[in-house]
């Protein structure tokens, strides 16, 4: 049954009126395709049968709306999409908003009432009248033993003037307006159809001609299904295990999943949400009212230029959705003749599809006939998956259909077959310092990547005549070819011992320009001492780290592998071996320095570098080092003479001071007077020296920089 608040928000939803079959519920319509991702978020597909003009009704969850609304997609080969309708994301606030009682009013008789002051109703019981509603208050009422109780008080005015009862005691009160009777029932509906605030209820309405099948597609989130691994490692020189892959997947929809044709989806595609359940407003400026005032005409500033020499033409805009930008598309399509119904009328098998670009599904390798001893009994899948790998994404679609209950969880295998690996000793120094870890180098050799999981690994043990647990893991992302390294357990039979040591180099000098530039070599050595048990191989991989700027020398490059930031050396080691293993990182880097900026002591170094400058540049060393120190004693004669100077200046303050304090004339201030006038000859003499000691200074630097110029050294 529709109540009358649903049709109206139907038609102020729907464009045009539309005739409706009977509904299809969310029963007649189960789950038939399921397609999960490790993104979090689950394809849903629906079918049901339809005959002529149809709408489909089915409940979803309050959150799951805006996802609904922007994934949906119908698939209806022979019909047309009508629209898509539901109830507001309020509306129970909406429809109080056009009445003149709340729903907290609604749920008191006493409140109502009061809400609809003036109203004509009609009392019936221990009194019985009609006329308009004045108001209804509590009153106390007195109970034997002194007790009281708050009962309601109704007053109406009546014809024959103003008549009152208590409405506990009254057998009914009538609303005689039936527009007030029908707003009380409207608003009661609404509570019951809205009576479950998780939920909306979704009508797809559909336009057509005869029976027909028709497939709704959505997204919504869901939680991801996880993988879990297990493998069997075989005995010592076996290049294959057996691996098997499990999805875990959950059901945490409303319904029971019957039948369910499952694929589950390893990728990392852009996801995002967005509020189209929310109504949004757009806000506008206010302007004031518009009156006639005052005309106070501008004050003309005359003719300056013609408007073609003050403006150049405009420069023609875009024309959008002709051969580019937002409506390029949109008109593409109008030329192929894609309207909407053609395209809602795409194959049910897009929807697969519609998460990535995926190729056709491929069969995965079949399990070896030939397993290794121990390995033949391990179960191969019934119903392993297929597998596809797509431009971002890898595919599992499994062959057979599944049911799963509500809340309940089930493991699949999407894997199950031999793939090549090693079993070796991966040494991680900032995992342990002298002990490696036991690891098994694994190859994807198959047709598409693996998803990241959790391994647990078993293996052989002729003890046993079996296999038992060894340790677990992780498998990170595994793309078609690559190999992973995953570590499960430490081996303390193998030790390692490193000694690092740091060495810097001097290299080539080369001089230009006044500036002398010497090549650098910084040596980063580490010595990786490893020892196999006595009466095992192995099989040893170093992982060094790499260094900003630096490059390995030693092993030698071609043989080392990168991972990272690390370095991967590999070592093979007979049972009882002991080897060391050099590894040597090299900078390569120039220092510069300005040759007139050295001091003497600097340029005598280099003058007794015999390995890394011939004879002729050294002998030019030796030369600059005895012009500066000659520049260096002129320096220190300058500055004895400040000295002698301020000494002078001291005392001449001292002197002044010292006249100050006498008046008139006496020998004392005399002699004060011929001190001072000897002083400043002094000062005149040291001023000259100065002066003469700098012309000296200056000539000395040119020689000196003309000897550094010449100087070159390629």
């Amino acid at each position: 049954m529709r109540s009358s608040f649903k049709k109206v928000l139907f038609l102020g939803l729907m464009a045009s009126a539309l005739a409706y079959s009977a509904p299809a519920f969310a029963e007649d319509m189960p789950v038939d395709s399921v397609i999960l991702s490790t993104s979090g978020l689950a394809n849903f597909e629906h079918k049901a049968h339809v005959k002529g003009d149809a709408t489909l009704e089915f409940p979803v969850r309050f959150e799951q709306v805006d996802d609904i609304l922007k994934s949906l997609i119908v698939f209806d080969k022979q019909g047309r999409l009508g629209g898509v309708t539901l109830p507001g994301k309020q509306p129970l606030a909406q429809v109080f908003k056009d009445l003149p009682f709340t729903q907290d009013q609604l749920s008191n008789p006493s409140t109502l009432l009061n809400a609809y002051q003036g109203a004509t109703v009609t009392i019936k019981g221990n009194v019985n009248a009609t006329g308009k509603l004045l108001q209804v208050v509590p009153e106390e009422v007195a109970l034997r033993d002194d007790k009281t109780m708050t009962k309601n008080r109704i007053s109406i005015m009546t014809d024959d003037g103003m008549k009152s009862a208590l409405m506990e005691d009254l057998e009914s009160v009538t609303f005689e307006d039936a527009k007030i009777r029908a707003e009380i029932s409207r608003a009661l509906d609404s509570i019951r159809q809205n009576g479950t605030a998780e939920r909306r209820v979704l009508s797809v309405n559909l336009l057509g001609d005869g029976a027909r099948d028709v497939t709704l597609s959505y997204v919504v989130d869901a939680p991801l299904w996880k993988t879990a691994y297990r493998m069997v490692v075989p005995e010592a020189g076996a290049k294959k295990g057996m691996l098997q892959g499990w999805a875990v997947v959950e059901n945490m929809t409303a319904s029971d999943w019957k039948k369910v044709d499952l694929t589950l989806v390893s990728g990392n595609p852009v996801t995002f949400r967005q509020s189209l359940y929310q109504s949004y407003y757009v806000s506008r400026p206010e302007i004031p009212v518009q009156v006639f005032g005052r005309v106070m005409p501008r004050i003309d500033d005359g003719n300056t230029a013609t408007a073609a020499d003050m403006e150049a033409p405009a420069p023609a805009a875009p024309q959008m959705g002709m051969n580019g930008g937002a409506g390029a598309p949109m008109r593409r399509m109008a030329m192929k003749g894609l309207a909407l119904g053609k395209v809602m009328a795409a194959p049910a098998a897009a929807p697969v599809a519609m998460m990535d670009s995926a190729v056709a599904p491929e069969e995965m390798n079949e399990v070896a006939q030939s397993a290794p001893a121990g390995m033949d009994s391990v179960a191969a899948a019934a119903n392993a998956a297929q597998s596809s790998e797509a431009t971002t994404q890898v595919l599992f679609r499994f062959p057979d259909r599944f049911d799963l209950k509500s809340g309940e969880s089930m493991m699949l295998p999407f894997l199950s077959r031999e793939v090549p690996m090693e079993r070796v000793s991966l040494y991680q120094p900032e995992t342990h310092p002298t002990h490696p870890l036991a690891a098994v180098e694994i190859q994807n050799d198959g047709d598409t990547g693996l998803p990241p999981g959790v391994l647990t690994l078993y293996e052989e043990s002729a003890l046993l005549k079996g296999t038992s647990f060894v340790g677990d893991a992780q498998i990170p992302v595994m793309g078609q070819g690559e190999k992973r390294m995953v570590s499960y357990a430490l081996d303390s039979k193998t030790t390692v011992n490193r000694t690092d040591k740091s060495t810097s180099q001097q290299g080539k000098i080369s001089i230009s320009g006044g500036i002398l530039r010497m090549a650098m070599t910084n040596r980063s050595e580490t010595s990786y001492t490893v020892k196999a048990p006595p009466k095992e191989d192995r099989t040893v991989i170093i992982e060094h780290p790499k260094m900003y700027d630096y490059q390995i020398v030693t092993p030698d490059p071609k043989d080392v592998e990168v991972s990272g930031e690390r370095y991967r050396i590999r070592v093979s080691l007979k049972a009882g071996e002991t080897k060391t293993i050099p590894v040597v990182l090299e900078q390569k880097s120039f220092q510069s320095y300005g040759i007139d900026g050295m001091a003497a002591n600097q340029l005598d170094g280099y003058a007794s570098a015999s390995g890394q400058l011939d004879d002729a540049t050294r002998h030019v060393f030796e030369k600059l080092a005895a012009k500066r120190r000659e520049i260096d004693a002129l320096d220190m004669k300058s500055a004895l003479l400040d000295q002698q100077r301020n000494q002078i200046f001291s005392d001449q303050e001292r002197v002044r001071e010292n006249l100050k304090s006498l008046s008139g004339k006496s020998d004392v201030q005399q002699r004060y007077l011929e001190k001072l006038n000897t002083q400043e000859d002094q000062i005149g003499k040291i001023d000259a020296e100065k002066q003469k000691l700098a012309e000296d200074r200056t000539s000395r630097m040119a020689e000196l920089k003309d000897m550094i110029n010449d100087m070159k050294i390629e």
